[in-house]
């Protein structure tokens, strides 16, 4: 999240050009700007792509999100009250472009606050969040349980501590490998005493996508499946 009233007073940036970008109205950033409607996470990467690292200054992960709105039983006054503070979980967005520096940088915070920020749909319990954008049809089969290329997957990290026991599976993770990068599959066995998890993609293609296995020790991180976000939302 970012105070974008404030990045564009500073970047004396005119309304005009940034609804420009946005494709929307003026009225519609000016609600934006006070906080009544969202600036969701395709708008702010619009804005990350065309300003670059710059409007990173004005992230607002620390400032609690508020929205203004006219409760029904103020509509005779019609002065909008503060309601309950919005909680979502925020957390930085690995693009597929960004995939590769991810496996240099994943543990590197300045690397990650660099990052677009996902925005969940609520606010989950405590953990690491990382927001990794799908490529590849690996898991697409074409049902409802699909995850698509450009498809967003916000996964939890599983701490290691937790490895050396049964995972509770199948379940579908994202798994960052020392060789393989970031792959998105759904684990259905787990070898605990070998250290070794078996992979399964969606896609019915057994030819181009079969079962296979890797070792845990190859592994830096796992993540479960939290949330998944379709690419066209």
């Amino acid at each position: 999240m970012i105070d974008l009233k404030r990045f564009r007073k500073d970047k004396k940036i005119k309304q005009s050009e940034i609804c420009e970008i946005l494709g929307i109205s003026q009225p519609f950033l000016s609600a934006i700007e006070k906080g009544s409607r969202p600036l969701n996470d395709e708008k702010f990467n619009k804005l990350y792509s065309h300003y670059g690292n710059i409007i990173l200054e004005y992230k607002q992960t620390e400032r609690p999100i508020v929205v203004e709105a006219v409760l029904p039983e103020d509509r005779s006054n019609a002065k909008p009250k503060m309601i309950s503070e919005l909680e979502v979980t925020i957390a930085p967005l690995i693009s597929q472009y960004a995939q590769a520096g991810y496996l240099c940088g994943f543990a590197d915070k300045e690397y990650l606050d660099k990052q677009p920020m996902y925005v969940a749909t609520q606010k989950y319990s405590g953990g690491n969040y990382v927001a990794f954008e799908i490529r590849g049809d690996s898991m697409d089969n074409d049902r409802r349980n699909a995850i698509c290329n450009g498809d967003v997957v916000l996964g939890r990290e599983l701490n290691k501590d937790y490895w050396k026991c049964k995972l509770h599976i199948p379940r579908v993770f994202v798994i960052v490998h020392r060789e393989e990068g970031i792959l998105l599959k759904e684990i259905i066995e787990h070898d605990v005493e070998n250290g070794i998890i078996t992979c399964h993609s969606y896609n019915p293609n057994k030819i181009l996508y079969p079962d296979f296995q890797l070792h845990l020790k190859d592994v830096q991180q796992l993540f479960y499946m939290k949330e998944l976000r379709r690419g066209n939302d």
